[in-house]
């Protein structure tokens, strides 16, 4: 029976992370609140990992479904059992690592910058430390994670580079092009940010181009890239190619909600 479920564990962690490479959170959540119970029925108990994991991502989820209070509530509990693992001395430092960026990142969401700074000044030297490969997407993640931070609290130049250094480890480790349209959209919006708006739309269209390949064209994160892309061509003057590209935009989101 304890394989039964340990299976069936396994099958709903990896339907929740298809659904959420494909940004279906609201089923992405559906499958980490079944994987969380099958741990339940499980005996003997797994590492903490393997318990944590759905946990912190069904927080993470809740968050991108902007259900703020439930994912504090969530990430919140996270937090502090890795601590309490630590402190018992025999906790797991990557498992903290997620616990303290997945709060920071709904702080960020929250735009309680403050606390999301803190938090990620935490992590950031610890995933560092225990990560041996200086090309890990873990830590591009955290990296970019800790990027963003700086960018929406106002310090342009660190952002830069962070962003920058999480794009090239991306690079080398081959990720999706839908990770990368990520990267490019974070450096766009900084550069942006810094009135380089050239280099900005180079980022900006290169991830509207990964978005257009892989996503419907009525989905939020084309239009997303739409209106980044016209944003900088009427920044550089280019309104008459800027604003097509907006009103493609709001044609989308028309299509979206109504």
């Amino acid at each position: 029976l304890a394989e039964k479920w340990d299976g069936a564990f396994q099958q709903y962690m990896n339907a929740g992370r298809r659904a959420e490479e494909t940004y279906n959170f609201n089923e992405a959540t559906k499958m980490y609140e079944e994987a969380i119970v099958c741990l339940g029925k499980i005996t003997p108990q797994h590492s903490m990992r393997s318990r944590l994991l759905p946990t912190l991502r069904l927080g993470s989820c809740l968050r991108e479904l902007a259900r703020y209070n439930d994912s504090e509530a969530v990430l919140t509990q996270c937090l502090s059992e890795t601590e309490a693992e630590l402190a018992g001395g025999k906790g797991d430092e990557q498992m903290y690592v997620h616990a303290l960026t997945a709060l920071a990142t709904l702080h960020q969401y929250q735009s309680k910058y403050n606390e999301a700074r803190d938090l990620y000044e935490r992590a950031l030297p610890i995933a560092r430390r225990v990560e041996e490969s200086s090309s890990s997407l873990w830590l591009a993640g955290h990296i970019a994670g800790y990027a963003e931070i700086l960018r929406k609290s106002g310090d342009l130049p660190s952002a830069e580079r962070l962003h920058r250094e999480a794009l090239e480890m991306r690079k080398e480790r081959s990720c999706t092009e839908l990770e990368m349209a990520v990267s490019y959209t974070q450096l766009g919006c900084t550069l942006f940010g810094l009135k380089r708006y050239q280099e900005a739309y180079k980022q900006h269209r290169l991830a509207l181009l990964s978005r257009f390949k892989y996503l419907d064209f009525s989905h939020g994160l084309v239009s997303e890239s739409l209106n980044y892309c016209a944003e900088a061509l009427c920044a550089l003057g280019r309104s008459e190619d800027g604003i097509p590209l907006a009103m493609h935009g709001v044609e989308i989101r028309k299509q979206v909600f109504g």
